[in-house]
């Protein structure tokens, strides 16, 4: 994916790569390929997790990323560019983004309790899929002998992301129902990201927690999806702030300067769009909250993990600079060759002193690393996350339908909230009918088979 291609998606906001038409156009089948695979990835995942039988994150991650990439080998012998558009992490408690060891020895091992955040991306041809899912690991306990559903603030958490994130699937399929007069609104509004910001807060202040800055809902594209490197035109949705530390400045409130995203434009049919929310705990003091918004923590708040290294990386192809090291010009002959706009693993690369080569490539920031991102306060906040994918796919028969690519077929951990949302709005757009949307879940398959063929790679 070169730079230029960047560019013109990005200028072209309607163009042929990325318009959805209808479910069985080349379009739209990529992208479904990809939700199949990120979320028959992130569901064995899970079930690993809960059912105990990997506890290790090192083997999470090494286990989502050697999946990714045996099932993209699988299908489209035809395309060049294709398989993890976001490498497996594993985010604990009060950890919030880019954990993925580098090896097995040093890697946390989760413990009953914990709060575990799984995320992953799936990508065919730049069409992407991109998931996380919150869940508490605890012993393996029948339904019919486990006492009670977990509670307190661990639960209002849990539930606030999930909820929030179901309630704009919803509101975005508003604007398919209302296709034939091109209205594009919902109770006389328009579906854009101010619309999404008092979904998402008011669901926040409902469960009594905070959104964590880096929690967007925006509109993707084909290789464009958000990342630190890429700066985009054309964008659209809301961002609850920047988690990037290359992206922030002195002021805790300003916004992401490299992506300024339009929050009056409204969701169209035939678009894709990604639904990214996270939530935490908050006990701190009032100057640990955004200035212009209290439902949002400050930026202060989030610091780099104090141990543990980036062992994520993304290439910025704004820049290209003559490397003196040859380690580093190996990895960069690599990247250009065999990887995207998208985030790699260190552990990915097979030039020789790679980890070396990045250190010099980062230090002329050609290369962005992933820091890992916690969130400080005491006692310490815990984060939940929720990612899907959606295509608000357009039908000539009917009034069109979400197609939700992944996420769909894990349950939530069993947790029980004492808050309830009563707003009308979001009542509606969470109860069965889903506001009269209509919806379709890409199912995953089931990966067990490939157990084996895990441990021969990891060999």
């Amino acid at each position: 994916m070169s730079l230029q291609e960047i560019v013109v998606d990005g200028e072209q906001s309607s163009d042929t790569k990325n318009s959805l038409i209808s479910l069985d156009s080349p379009i739209s089948l990529k992208y479904v390929a990809a939700g199949r695979i990120a979320q028959s990835v992130l569901s064995y995942l899970v079930r690993e997790v809960t059912e105990q039988r990997i506890t290790n994150v090192y083997d999470i991650c090494h286990t989502g990323d050697s999946l990714i990439e045996s099932e993209t080998n699988k299908i489209y012998k035809n395309v060049d560019e294709k398989g993890a558009a976001s490498p497996t992490t594993v985010d604990i408690n009060n950890c919030v983004r880019g954990y993925s060891p580098i090896n097995r020895d040093s890697a946390y091992v989760l413990s009953n309790g914990d709060i575990v955040k799984i995320s992953l991306g799936v990508h065919i041809d730049g069409y992407t899929s991109l998931v996380s899912h919150t869940l508490i690991a605890l012993p393996t306990i029948p339904r019919t002998e486990q006492v009670s559903p977990t509670t307190g603030v661990l639960a209002d958490d849990i539930c606030a992301a999930h909820l929030a994130t179901e309630a704009v699937i919803s509101l975005l399929g508003t604007v398919l129902y209302r296709y034939e007069n091109q209205s594009g609104y919902f109770g006389n509004r328009p579906v854009n990201g101010e619309r999404i910001r008092e979904i998402v807060e008011s669901v926040a202040q409902t469960f009594q927690v905070k959104i964590v800055p880096g929690s967007s809902v925006r509109r993707i594209k084909r290789f464009l999806v958000g990342q630190d490197t890429v700066h985009e035109l054309d964008v659209k949705g809301y961002a609850w702030g920047s988690i990037s530390i290359e992206a922030m400045t002195d002021d805790p409130d300003e916004g992401d300067l490299k992506k300024m995203i339009d929050t009056e434009a409204a969701a169209e049919p035939g678009e894709a769009w990604l639904v990214d929310i996270s939530m935490c705990t908050f006990s701190g003091v009032e100057s640990d909250l955004n200035k212009k918004n209290s439902l949002q923590v400050s930026r202060r708040t989030l610091k780099p993990h104090r141990d543990l290294k980036p062992t994520i990386f993304t290439r910025d192809y704004n820049r290209n600079l003559s490397m003196k090291l040859k380690s580093a010009r190996g990895v960069l002959i690599e990247l250009d060759n065999r990887k995207s706009v998208y985030p790699f693993h260190l552990n990915s690369l097979n030039t020789p002193g790679a980890p070396l080569g990045v250190a010099a490539l980062v230090n002329a920031e050609i290369v962005a690393p992933t820091t890992v991102m916690m969130i400080q306060g005491s006692p310490a906040p815990v984060a939940a996350r929720e990612r899907t994918t959606i295509l608000l796919m357009p039908s000539a028969k009917h009034i069109g339908e979400v197609v939700r690519l992944g996420g769909c077929d894990i349950k939530p951990s069993w947790v029980h909230s004492e808050f309830e949302v009563i707003h009308p709005e979001i009542v509606e757009l969470l109860s069965d009918k889903r506001a009269g949307v209509r919806l379709r879940n890409v199912q995953g398959t089931d990966l067990n088979v490939v157990k084996d063929d895990i441990q021969e790679m990891e060999l």
